[in-house]
């Protein structure tokens, strides 16, 4: 099947070349011959923003899920004057850029690299162009319509890191969100950054790689 052949030879090559950001999942009792169900961890993190072409992919040091919502910041219309709290009390969590932690699941179809895998977000999120039910999502590349057969695994996880850096509130599938995220961004940031203090560790997005889709 053409569908393993160059999985398996992404794979090594990922091994060879690691992208800094992602972690590869690997379930305890899965198939080892199932190359076309891949888990990945994606680290959200300004340590990693040089990667990438920060022009064309976007910041994490500029995504509410990172850094607190200390200034104001004109990026992405999101500027707010809040810092994320605890769940019980009005402490600020942190002062300074945490990195979140997303899960993906990755479901190759056999007549990848033709078709696109598809992609659900395993963490709990908190996104507009991320269904909170299924954990679906809304890209033009990632789904289908901005697809090519030239495209691979390290541009789909660069393709991802654009995608939560770049919150589009006009293709939404969270229509609540991208409202809040249009009129009011300061408090779209607050809920972000707060979501992502609950929601968003890596032992959290660990556990989430690990138990796979519902």
């Amino acid at each position: 099947m053409a569908a393993t052949k160059r999985l398996a030879k992404e794979r090594v090559s990922l091994e060879r070349d690691p992208i800094p950001y992602i972690t590869f999942v690997e379930d305890d009792d899965a198939d080892e011959g199932n190359i076309l169900e891949w888990k990945i961890l994606l680290e959200l993190s300004p340590s990693h923003d040089s990667v990438d072409e920060p022009s064309i992919i976007g910041c994490a040091a500029s995504s509410p899920y990172v850094t607190p919502p200390s200034s104001p910041k004109e990026k992405m219309g999101i500027l707010s004057g809040v810092t994320r709290k605890s769940k019980s009390t009005d402490t600020p969590m942190a002062e300074a850029p945490t990195p979140a932690y997303f899960a993906f699941q990755f479901d190759f179809p056999n007549n990848y690299p033709f078709k696109p895998p598809a992609i659900t977000v395993l963490t709990q999120s908190y996104h507009p162009n991320i269904k909170t039910s299924t954990g679906e999502i809304c890209d033009a590349m990632l789904t289908g319509e901005g697809w090519g057969p030239t495209l691979n695994v390290k541009k789909v996880c660069a393709q991802l890191r654009k995608f939560l850096c770049n919150p589009d509130p006009d293709h939404p599938l969270e229509s609540d969100i991208a409202q809040l995220l249009v009129d009011k961004p300061e408090e779209y940031a607050m809920k972000a950054w707060g979501h992502a203090g609950l929601c968003l560790s890596r032992e959290k997005a660990l556990a989430a790689a690990k138990a796979g889709k519902k």
